[in-house]
Parts: C-alpha cells; structure tokens; sequence
C-alpha cells in the first residue's frame, strides 16, 4: 500500500512496514481513512524505528511525535476491544505487545521531558560575548606629530614671496603733487594711478592732504567725479605727516 499523499506536510519520521511506507502522520491518516488497518499495525517495530531516528531530531519535533504515536496505540487497542472471543495465544500476544509499547512511550516521554528542563535552563544563561580578536600588530597608532612628518614628502612645498611695498602715501603723494602743480585742477580719475593698488594709496594720501589743508576736494553729488584742486599750503607738508 502507498502513503497517504499531499494533505499532510511531511514528518520527519519515516515509518516503514509491510502494506505501508511513509511518515507517523501518514500512517494515522491511512488508518482513519480504513487504507491501514489498525489491528495489523506492528506498535512495537513502530516505536523501535521512532527512537531510532528521534534521537537526530530537535526538541520540539521529539516532543510533537510523542501524541502521534499514542493515537496509533488508541487505534491497535479499539481494533483489539473489538475483536469476539480472542483465543488465550492471541491474548498474551497482545499483553506482551501492548506493555512493550507503553514502556516504549514512557521512555520517549521521559527522553523529552529530560530536554525539555536542560532547554529551559539553558534559557536562563546569559550569552556571553565572544572574545574580541586579536589585534594587527602591524598597524599601531601613531601620534599626530608622526603623522604630518610621515605624509609632509608627499606634499607640495609653497613659498609665498612677498614683494617690499614700494608705492606708499609718500610716493603717491609726490606723484599727485607733480601732477597737480601743472594742471593745478584736476579729476581724481585724470591724476597718474595705473592699477587699482594705487590708486587706493593715492585716495588716502589725497585725504591726508586735504586734512593738511594742501588740496580742495569737491563732488557734486553722490558717486560723481571728485574734484581736486591744489592750494599752496603753510606749515607741516603731507610728506611729513606720512613719515
């Protein structure tokens, strides 16, 4: 006889006698649906293959065969309640058959129960982290100054040349002052200052002489031209007031 296919998921116990080859849910499915008959089931060889390949199995699994293989016996001991008038060698048979597989029970029950106590005092222990691992000691730490000297070849060297200020309020102030005693007026955008650097030096040496009183300066309006005149001043000279 072939097992019960598909509407059990498969056990993970293999079962396996004449007229029947397949899992313990197999089996019971088989003896409800009237495919095994439940006086021909060998308890005994049942339950020596269940140890025998219980052993590798996990707990939960253990315990979850031991109500299949009671509702097996249930079945061979309703089989045998049912027979008429059993003879005597028919009976003794079935005493040694029945208390064989109820002590076979019994120890499975207290295989499962002994792991049942070990997993949950095993719960109780905190796990414990594992040891760090060991460290490289080809890479140790090194400190910042170590560092910079290690990795200065790898840069590129800067030298920032700063040229002598050779233009200041003196300079420009000679310079505007040559100028204006030609034109004795002038606009501040006509006086003789080529790049912006110098001219920004010859408006503060322009201010300086408008506070010694060397030059009149007008503007119209706001952002207009500035007009420069010059005045023949008395007493300290701007060159002065700039050294």
């Amino acid at each position: 006889m072939s097992a019960v296919p598909g509407s059990f998921p498969p056990a993970f116990i293999h079962l396996e006698f004449p007229g029947f080859a397949g899992s313990a849910l197999e089996l019971v499915q088989a003896v409800k649906n009237g495919r095994v008959s439940a006086s021909e089931l060998p308890v005994l060889l049942l339950v020596e293959q269940a140890i025998a390949q219980v052993e590798a199995r996990a707990l939960q699994e253990r315990s979850e065969l031991l109500p299949i293989l009671a509702e097996l016996l249930l079945f061979k001991l309703r089989s045998r309640t049912r027979r008429p008038d059993p003879t005597s060698e028919e009976v003794w048979e079935d005493v040694e058959e029945q208390a064989g597989f109820l002590a076979a029970l019994a120890a499975l029950e207290e295989a499962v129960a002994f792991l049942e106590q070990r997993a949950r005092e095993r719960a109780r222990i905190l796990p414990v982290s594992p040891p760090p691992l060991p460290r490289d000691r080809r890479v140790r730490k090194l400190p910042l100054e170590r560092l910079l000297e290690a990795a200065r070849p790898f840069t590129r060297r800067v030298e920032l040349v700063l040229e002598r200020e050779a233009f200041g309020l003196r300079e420009a102030w000679k310079r505007m002052q040559g100028f204006l005693q030609q034109v004795r007026r002038a606009l501040f955008r006509q006086l003789p200052f080529t790049t912006w650097a110098e001219q920004t030096v010859g408006f503060a040496a322009l201010l300086e002489a408008k506070k010694q009183g060397q030059v009149e300066l007008y503007q119209e309006q706001n952002f207009g031209d500035l007009e420069i005149i010059l005045r023949e001043a008395k007493g300290q000279s701007t060159e002065q007031a700039a050294d």
